[in-house]
């Protein structure tokens, strides 16, 4: 059974992805419709900060308010941009040590404080001040674990509006015992999400930007008949003392 904390922090992780910012309403059972915007902006977050719904958890508060102050990019991830008639400008790049992109015979770009749905916007401004009405395109990325009862189990470079679903996907879809309703999500050794969050996530249509998750996550895919192969495997340990003993007794008759 899930603890209190996972419970809290479920409940706030669905006000988000639904952008229920100040109610307090339940979710409803049969909302499958997914939500119109892809990513988390900074309007909605202030106000999620400045009235945290009933029953939100100290520590999901503090993610906000950090999310808010700290930007969403640490070092090391990456963003595919793509600049129109630009070539040394279309790259994928990486989040260096002090948190800055470089572009190629141009400053660094502070990212500090830049939530991922600004960065098309922050980026767009930057490369304007060098190049006259640029046409650029900005898709950051999320390196991922996709672990369990998948095809591909592996890590894998997404954009942050991917679905739950096409991550799965990306990493070969559902294995022969692979269950979506046993999937959850850890951060090191912390489940952030449970099972019920991350079905809840898929049924909705539930970004990654909007579910929070951050690079190095991982989406551990539940896997059937737990029981029963931990059976066959309790059987199989116990069965080795006994050939040892049937095989000595062969031996001394």
């Amino acid at each position: 059974m899930p603890s209190k904390s996972t419970v809290g922090g479920l409940r706030t992780t669905l006000l988000l992805v639904l952008g229920i910012l100040t109610s307090t309403a339940e979710l409803p059972a049969q909302q499958a419709t997914p939500p119109a915007r892809v990513e988390a902006t900074r309007a909605e977050l202030e106000a999620l900060s400045a009235h945290p719904p009933k029953g939100m958890l100290a520590a999901d508060l503090a993610a906000v308010q950090s999310r808010l102050a700290n930007g969403d990019f640490a070092v090391g991830d990456k963003l595919a941009i793509q600049v129109l008639n630009e070539p040394a400008l279309t790259n994928t790049f990486a989040v260096s040590g002090d948190r800055t992109l470089l572009f190629p015979a141009l400053p660094p770009l502070p990212l500090a404080g830049v939530l991922r749905s600004e960065s098309d916007s922050v980026i767009t401004a930057f490369i304007a001040r060098f190049i006259r009405d640029p046409q650029v395109t900005v898709q950051p990325l999320l390196r991922l674990g996709v672990l369990g009862g998948v095809g591909k189990p592996g890590y894998y470079e997404v954009p942050s509006t991917s679905l739950v679903s096409e991550v799965v996907m990306l990493a070969g879809g559902m294995g022969t015992n692979g269950t979506m309703e046993k999937a959850m999500v850890y951060r090191g050794d912390q489940m952030v999400l449970n099972s019920k969050a991350v079905n809840v996530a898929v049924t909705n249509g539930a970004t990654l930007d909007l579910l929070n998750l951050q690079s190095g996550d991982n989406i551990q895919v539940g896997e059937k008949g737990g029981f029963k192969n931990t059976l066959g495997l309790v059987v199989a340990v116990l069965a080795v003392p006994l050939m040892i003993v049937t095989i000595s007794s062969l031996k001394h008759n």
